[in-house]
């Protein structure tokens, strides 16, 4: 059921009449537009002047096979011997919300997701490289070494 609240006769009356009235304020104009249709997209926007553009000459390219090539007398790792990177060692991690974080003071504890004398993972630009173990020497931490590889990797992943 639709109700409507003008009949056809009528909207078409109030159209013509409407037409009637833009066509009377544009007598200057030397194009009508018929009644009851949209003015075209073209009249709104005005299109830019198409230009063909000029054929051009196209040629197949052939390039070379490369060639593998070594640099004399080094190793292509030596290259990086020199490129600093960052070592982090990670005791464990926590997960704590906003106002945890905000309510830390001094002699705060948090605690960690690992055990005590668990294993250290070794992470070198944020990747995971080996697990060892955290040792004292000379009143300074160190780490040592205890697993290298994918190993270590597969269990930091688990984990």
């Amino acid at each position: 059921m639709t109700a409507s609240f003008l009949s056809q006769d009528e909207i078409d009356k109030l159209l013509s009449r409407l037409n009637s009235e833009v066509t009377d304020k544009r007598q200057g104009e030397e194009v009508a537009r018929p009644q009851c249709s949209p003015p075209p997209v073209a009249a709104q926007t005005p299109a830019a002047p198409e230009r063909e553009a000029p054929p051009q000459a196209m040629e197949r390219v052939s390039f070379p096979e490369l060639q593998e090539a070594r640099v004399a007398g080094q190793n292509s790792l030596e290259l990086f011997y020199d490129t600093p990177v960052t070592l982090t060692m990670e005791l464990g991690s926590a997960e704590m919300k906003v106002r945890e974080v905000l309510a830390l003071q001094k002699s705060s504890v948090i605690k960690l997701d690992r055990l005590a004398g668990e294993n250290v993972v070794l992470l070198v630009n944020g990747r995971v490289l080996a697990s060892g173990e955290v040792v004292v020497i000379n009143e300074s931490f160190g780490f040592r070494v205890t697993a290298v590889g994918d190993a270590v990797r597969e269990t930091a992943e688990k984990g």
